[in-house]
This record gives structure tokens, C-alpha cells and sequence, in this order.
């Protein structure tokens, strides 16, 4: 019986860990922050695309979130399978070009549907990010490390995160200044924010090429000799209208019709809250999104019934996907808006906002997902619950903080409260994403890592930082914006209660028994 289907904490005698899974490690991780840095830029050089494009503010929400995000999911999702069937290194390091690219090419953009495109390549390209790295690590580190090998992987989102503040921000303020030293003709010439996102870009390119020297481990499953057909096959489960040929072909006219039903049902709740709201974008968006996402579980029970017994067909999984997702939205609401509000409330200029939030993040941020990481392999040798502990100890430590930024009457009192809130809102992330690698088979890492990372991206980044700004906009107040993502903590509460138990009894023997009742091959399991 393979250590990895051990219950946790029970391994067989602990080898020492490789060289070549820390470099794996470190390479996997410095490409997620590249992630969180090409897709974050754009928030603070919005203000000078705006005005340099002649853009309305419902084109510029295209560009920071709909292009990207959308995009992002629909390809993801089909990312997971075939970051199952084909070499995981290789995706990612076509992912890491593509989106890399696709950032400098945006910076070279001369009007609207030029910089869209870009985006929606850069969402393209990051959609192989998660899936592949979750599983390339989850193969490569044991159980007792894998959730600390996840919070470093994660780390690099909140360097990320916050170098795409502090650069941006230095670099759309005095991009004429340093134009000068740039050895290139006509470097001058570029707006900042056109130089920050070539500069942003570049360095994937050589980094893709790092990722081919990853060692990956041997997968009998890998099918590189028809590389075009298992991409195709799953673009197909995922990419509307393509889908609706995908679910006919598998599950012929009543499967049809179950998700033309799922349609009518997403387009009259997108419809009503369209009109009661009046943002279109918002609301098209979160539909498509969101049918990706449940039609892609759909196929997976008509093509691989221990892979939906395991994902979408168990309470287990669903329940600590969705409480990840809803406390990922208190978490993504306030990173989102926090830099505004502190220029808003206290009159500092968009490179002090930057600078000072970015560093402050990157500590705090590291600091707790590495913290969390750890803590949940040591509570993990005795109770498999540790993943939910520690989500609550993140959900309960970060309340006092958002006060306190909310309550700050000056600078220093609300870098103080961000540092805290920062810390504890990280905390969780190395925690669940162990989580979901350790309900599935080895076999279906990458595409339990899509299923969940994305339906948390979907809700949270779609549903968070929109709800922050719209009781904002209503209020005429974020401070009443953010204190109204407070509301979700009971339910937060209650999900997570009640998937304790669950949890509990997920041993690694009763996911075989599921997968072997749906089917799973005892040779596989």
C-alpha cells in the first residue's frame, strides 16, 4: 500500500526529502508569485489605462476583472483533467510563457479591445497554475510535509500580490525618470503603465524554461502521445456552447436536458440580479462562471464516477469548498479595497499606498501562511480535523483587526491592524489546499485542485470585493462596504462546524471504499 493512502501520522520511517523536490518547490513557487504580480498590476495602474485609453469605468471593471477572471475559470476547470493526463511541468511552463507574454503584450496596447485580449490571455495562461503546481508538489512531498509545501507554494501569491503594488505603483509614478538608464529606443516614449507591464512580464519567459528542468514523477496514467485530444476532450466539458455537445454525447438527451435546466436557472437568478442591481458585467460574468463550474462536475459523474464521488458527489468536499470560498470572500474583499480606503481616508498618494501596504502584506501574509502550513501538519498527526481548525483560528483572529482598521484615525494605527488582519486572513490557505489533495486519489490531484481553487476564485474574488463596493457605492461609505462582509461569518461558522465530523471520518481508507464503490479499479486505488 502506497505512504501516501496511510492515515496521517502513521507513516512508514520518514526518508529525508530530495534535492530535487526543493528545487521543485522553489521554482513552482516563484512562478505563483509572477502568477499574483501579472495579475494584480493592473489594479493600481487603473487610474492612468483609464485616462491614457479614454476608457468608461464599465470598460476598465472588464479589464480588472471579467477578461481575467472568467476566462481564467472556464480554462481552469478543464485544466485539472489534464493536468492529470499529461505532464504537468510542461503545462505549466506553456502556462507561465503564455501569460507572461500576454502581460508584456498588454503593455504595448493602444486601445480597449487590444489590452482585453491581453488579459484574457494572461487568465488563459494562469488557469494551468493551480492544477498543475497542486499536484506536481502533492506528488512530490509526503502527506507530513505536504500541507508546509503548499503554504511556501502559496507564499509567493502574497509576494506577488504585494510586489504588484510596491513596482507598480514606483513605476507608473516615475517611469520618466527612469527611462533614461532603460538601454532601449524609445523607452521614453511608453506611458508608466505601459513599462510596468512589459516589465512585469518579461521575466516569466526564462523562468517557463526553468520549469522543464522540474523532475516530475512517474504517472502511468500520462498520455503524451495524444496531447491535442485530451486538451480538446476537456476544453469541451468546460467551454460553452461546446459543452452542451460534450453532455449529449455522454449522457445523450435527458443529461441535455438537466443542464439546459441549469441554464434557465443561471440566467433567471443572473436576470434578476441584473435588474435589481443594474451591473450587467457583474452578473454575466458570475453566471458563466459559475455554469463552468457545475457543468464540469456534471461531465465528470458521466465520464469519471469515482473522481465526482469523490469531488462534486461528496458532502465532504463540497462543504469545505464552499467554506473556504465564503471566507475567502471577507479576505479578498478587504485586500481588495484596503489600499483605496487608506488613500481615501487618510490622503496618501498611490506609491505610499503601494509601498507601504505592499511590504506590510508580504511579511504578514508569508508569515501566516507558512505559520498555518506548519501548524496544520502538527495538529494533522493526531486529528485529520486540522485543516478546519485552523480556518476557524483565521476566521476568529482576523474580525478584531478589520475593526481596528475600520476604527484607525490615523496611518500608523491602521498599518498596525492591517499587519494583524493580514497574518490571520493567510493563515488558512496551505491548510485547505492540503485538504482537498488529501479527499482525492493520487490520481486526481490536479483536477480536485481546479475543482476546488476555482470555485473559490469564482465566489470569492466574484462575490467579495463586488459586495464590498456596491454596499459602498449604496452607502456612500467602504467603511460600511467592508464591515458588511462581516455578515458572512455566521455562516461561516456553521459550515465549517458541520464539516468537522466529516472530516473526521474521511480516512484515506474511506475514500478508496468510495472510489472503489464508483468504480475505481482495485488496481489504481
Amino acid at each position: 500500500m502506497s505512504s501516501e493512502l496511510k492515515v496521517a501520522g502513521v507513516d512508514a520511517p520518514r526518508a529525508a526529502i530530495p534535492r530535487y523536490a526543493w528545487y521543485a518547490l522553489v521554482v513552482v513557487a516563484s512562478a505563483n508569485m509572477l502568477n499574483y504580480l501579472d495579475r494584480y498590476i493592473l489594479s493600481i495602474l487603473a487610474q492612468s489605462i483609464k485616462a491614457d485609453l479614454k476608457l468608461d469605468d464599465a470598460q476598465l471593471g472588464f479589464l480588472l476583472g471579467t477578461a481575467f477572471a472568467v476566462f481564467y475559470a472556464v480554462v481552469g476547470i478543464a485544466m485539472g483533467r489534464i493536468a492529470d493526463r499529461l505532464s504537468r511541468k510542461k503545462l505549466m511552463a506553456f502556462g507561465v510563457g503564455l501569460w507572461s507574454l500576454m502581460t508584456a503584450l498588454g503593455g504595448f496596447a493602444t486601445n480597449f479591445l487590444w489590452l482585453s485580449a491581453a488579459r484574457v490571455g494572461v487568465g488563459v495562461g494562469e488557469a494551468t497554475a493551480n492544477p498543475c503546481s497542486h499536484a506536481l508538489l502533492s506528488d512530490t512531498f509526503p502527506q507530513r510535509n505536504r500541507a508546509l509545501a503548499l503554504a511556501i507554494y502559496l507564499s509567493g501569491s502574497f509576494i506577488g500580490s504585494a510586489l504588484a503594488l510596491i513596482l507598480g505603483g514606483l513605476i507608473v509614478q516615475h517611469w520618466s525618470s527612469y527611462c533614461h538608464v532603460v538601454p532601449i529606443a524609445g523607452a521614453c516614449g511608453l506611458a508608466g503603465w505601459q513599462a510596468a507591464l512589459i516589465t512585469v512580464g518579461l521575466p516569466g519567459i526564462p523562468l517557463a524554461l526553468l520549469l522543464l528542468r522540474v523532475r516530475e514523477p512517474v504517472r502511468p496514467q500520462v498520455d503524451e502521445g495524444n496531447a491535442v485530444g485530451v486538451i480538446a476532450s476537456e476544453l469541451a466539458a468546460s467551454l460553452p456552447p461546446f459543452t452542451l455537445f460534450t453532455i449529449h454525447r455522454l449522457g445523450g438527451g435527458v443529461e441535455l436536458m438537466r443542464n439546459l435546466r441549469l441554464v434557465a436557472i443561471i440566467g433567471v437568478v443572473a436576470a434578476l440580479l441584473i435588474w435589481a442591481t443594474g451591473d450587467v458585467a457583474q452578473w454575466v460574468a458570475a453566471g458563466i462562471g459559475i455554469y463552468a463550474v457545475c457543468t464540469w462536475g456534471q461531465v465528470q459523474k458521466l465520464r469519471d464516477r469515482p473522481l465526482y464521488a469523490l469531488t462534486f458527489g461528496c458532502r465532504t468536499f463540497l462543504m469545505a469548498m464552499v467554506g473556504a470560498a465564503l471566507l475567502g470572500c471577507i479576505g479578498g474583499g478587504v485586500s481588495v479595497w484596503s489600499a483605496p480606503y487608506a488613500m481615501r481616508t487618510f490622503a496618501i498618494s498611490p506609491v505610499q499606498a503601494g509601498v507601504s501596504l505592499g511590504l506590510l502584506n508580504a511579511v504578514a501574509a508569508v508569515c501566516g501562511v507558512l505559520f498555518g502550513g506548519w501548524l496544520t501538519d502538527r495538529i494533522k498527526q493526531t486529528d485529520r480535523r486540522a485543516p478546519i481548525f485552523v480556518a476557524l483560528l483565521s476566521l476568529v483572529g482576523e474580525l478584531p483587526f478589520l475593526v481596528g482598521m475600520m476604527w484607525s484615525r490615523d496611518m500608523t494605527m491602521f498599518l498596525a491592524a492591517y499587519v494583524g488582519f493580514g497574518f490571520f486572513s493567510s493563515l488558512w490557505g496551505g491548510a485547505f489546499a492540503a485538504l482537498g489533495q488529501d479527499l482525492v486519489l493520487p490520481r486526481m490531484r490536479g483536477a480536485a485542485a481546479s475543482a476546488f481553487s476555482l470555485f473559490a476564485i469564482v465566489v470569492s474574488s466574484g462575490a467579495g470585493p463586488y459586495w464590498a463596493g456596491k454596499v459602498s457605492a449604496m452607502t456612500g461609505s467602504l467603511e460600511a462596504g467592508l464591515f458588511s462582509l462581516l455578515l458572512l461569518v455566521p455562516v461561516v461558522l456553521v459550515v465549517f462546524v458541520l464539516t468537522m465530523p466529516r472530516v473526521r471520518s474521511a480516512t484515506p481508507e474511506s475514500r478508496r471504499a468510495l472510489a472503489e464503490a464508483a468504480g475505481e479499479p482495485a488496481a489504481a486505488l
